[in-house]
């Protein structure tokens, strides 16, 4: 027996202390008397000299006696070959897709790591306790902390894994600080041990439940729509991930009726691409590949929402018959769901730089040289020498791609406005973002008509990337189908303010049922994530609907499932089980001691008296 407060032993001392009390008072009992004259008739007469008396074993005595020795033993806290210890186990489980994987004669991994949960809790009994944290690319915990295990088991029955790749360096770092905080044990439970020099915790046990599965998936899909003729077109990838040849049915739906249907032979490692035309109007499109000995599903569904149209209205307000109309106009022709507008209803404008744009904040400006179109300053122009580098500000994502090789700069005037340099040459600012306006504003300090970057590849790129900048600025959905894991971006009307909170918005996530706010920047960019699972969603604001979109499962890596394979690496270091102490395990004995003490210091009183 051990004692959790050793000091509390101190009180057995009132034991000897409560027997001198007590044959003090049966030698001198207390006397009842009607007065003082009584005293000599009722004195107790002893003998002279010293004598040994025997303490007399009384029902008071006893009483009072167990009354201390459980008031000491309370005091004490007595604990009991380990009763107040647990073992807790700080589980590691791996959250990827592939963990869903089932063989043809087994359960799947999923299944088999809860499997190997209870068994190790089995022998552990009521002394058992778990944590488990999910892998991912936000490591998230699942159950705990120390639960126990039936109420771990209740929480692990709605656990999908359904994780593209990802590292599992976070969640093993989470883990262990918890278990060296808690004195757990650490266990990861996956589907293929990890690499000989992967950064694996030293204390942590490794336990793959992976096998060799035969695999075919949809590795990419694409759905466009072509706004001129009204018609979509798919694009789909079918790839047989596994060591045997497959053969593989692929069928799509849309409204309750079949669009098309294909039988595929598909080889051993290979895909094969299907293209089909599509009609307009159909909103969603269902894919489904079935294929015999297929251990995987989640990649065997593509679920695709029909691309919207979003229309662009451009102004070109250059001089008829200047270079760089026509060169613009010449890239805007092949660019889709563009149209021409007017100046005060465009959402861009391409005009001359010397005619600086309104301040708004849904408009976008490209200026293009010369500034001043007097032929004096046209005259005084320069050309930078080929021997000052190009400085490019490849963050800004109008020079995506852009690489200006061989490029001659003419037409180049001083530039005496408040520009962010972008494309610079020694002290040449050929291309800037304006400041201190609202409109995104870019000035192209250059004259087109002498130089020759419209006939680079440069200049299309340039031209596509404005186009795309000022479309995805537009209220609503940028696109309709990503890929789990990709974040979702796209402009909404609404605006944060200072101190904004997600509690204050009227932007909703709405996805299986579920409805999870979001929240605008300041520039009115909204970020969604698509953590949740593959699906569809609708982002709403109010009763207004910015749209739907589709997430869907797409990752080689993931579903190859040929490389699985079991195994255990032992954890390094002390053996022993580690235990964690309950704060207070004995709160229940503690009460009850306590009501013992009570009754019998209550016992004691009625047998007092009873002999008074």
């Amino acid at each position: 027996m051990e004692f959790a407060n050793p000091w509390g032993l101190l009180a057995l001392l009132s034991l000897p202390a409560i027997a001198v009390i007590h044959l003090y008072r049966r030698r001198f009992p207390p006397l009842r008397i009607a007065g003082l004259h009584l005293w000599g008739i009722e004195s107790e007469v002893r003998a002279a000299g010293r004598r040994r008396e025997r303490l007399p074993i009384t029902a008071t005595l006893l009483l009072e006696l167990l009354a201390g020795l459980l008031l000491a033993l309370l005091l004490s806290r007595p604990r009991l070959a380990d009763l107040d210890s647990i073992e807790h186990l700080v589980v590691v489980l791996d959250n990827s897709a592939s963990m869903q994987a089932k063989p043809k004669d087994g359960a799947s991994f999923r299944d088999a790591a809860i499997a190997e949960l209870d068994t190790r809790f089995e022998g552990l009994g009521r002394r058992g306790r778990v944590t488990v944290i999910l892998t991912g690319r936000q490591p998230a915990t699942l159950v705990g902390p120390a639960a126990e295990w039936q109420q771990a088991k209740t929480e692990l029955e709605s656990w999908q894994p359904a994780e593209p790749q990802h590292e599992f360096d976070a969640a093993w770092d989470e883990a262990a600080q918890l278990a060296e905080q808690t004195g757990g044990r650490l266990l990861f439970l996956t589907d293929r041990l990890p690499a000989e020099d992967a950064a694996v915790p030293k204390a942590m046990e490794v336990v793959s439940l992976g096998r060799p599965v035969q695999n075919v998936a949809v590795s990419a899909a694409q759905w466009t729509f072509d706004s001129r003729t009204a018609t979509g077109h798919l694009f789909l990838r079918v790839d047989n991930l596994g060591t045997q040849g497959a053969q593989a049915a692929v069928r799509g739906r849309a409204k309750d009726r079949t669009l098309f249907s294909r039988s595929l032979s598909i080889p051993a490692g290979g895909s094969i691409p299907l293209e089909t035309d599509l009609p307009g109007g159909l909103g969603r499109l269902t894919i489904d590949v079935e294929a015999p000995g297929d251990g995987l599903e989640i990649d065997n569904r593509v679920t695709l929402v029909e691309p919207k149209v979003r229309m662009l209205t451009v102004a070109i307000t250059l001089p008829e018959g200047d270079a760089a109309k026509k060169a613009v106009e010449r890239v805007l022709a092949e660019i889709p769901d563009i149209q021409n507008g007017a100046a005060n209803a465009a959402h861009l404008i391409v005009g001359p730089a010397g005619d600086l744009p309104p301040s708004s904040d849904d408009l976008w400006w490209l200026g293009i040289g010369p500034i001043d179109r007097s032929a004096a300053a046209m005259e005084k122009a320069q050309t930078p020498s080929a021997r000052f580098p190009f400085l490019i500000e490849k963050r800004n994502p109008l020079l995506d791609g852009i690489v200006l090789g061989g490029i001659v700069w003419a037409g180049v005037q001083p530039l005496d406005l408040d520009v962010i340099p972008l494309i610079s040459a020694g002290e040449h600012r050929l291309l800037g973002q304006l400041r201190g306006t609202r409109t995104r504003a870019y000035l192209l300090n250059i004259d087109l008509g002498k130089s020759n970057l419209t006939e680079s590849p440069d200049w299309p790129i340039l031209v596509k990337n404005l186009v795309d900048m000022s479309r995805d600025s537009l209220p609503g959905l940028r696109r309709w189908n990503y890929r789990l894991g990709e974040t979702v971006r796209f402009q909404s009307d609404e605006r944060a303010a200072n101190g904004a909170s997600y509690t204050e918005s009227a932007l909703r996530l709405v996805h299986d049922g579920e409805s999870r706010p979001l929240i605008a920047s300041s520039d009115g960019t909204v970020e969604v994530p698509t953590r949740y699972g593959t699906g569809v969603y609708e982002v709403k604001h109010g009763d207004q609907s910015y749209g739907e979109l589709a997430v869907n499962f797409f990752d080689i890596e993931e579903s190859t499932l040929n490389r699985l394979a079991p195994g255990a690496r032992a954890a390094q270091g002390d053996d022993e089980s580690q235990k964690l102490t309950l704060d207070d395990p004995y709160s229940w004995l503690i009460m009850v001691g306590t009501a013992l003490v009570l009754t019998v210091v209550v016992l004691d009183w009625r047998v007092l008296k009873k002999e008074r």
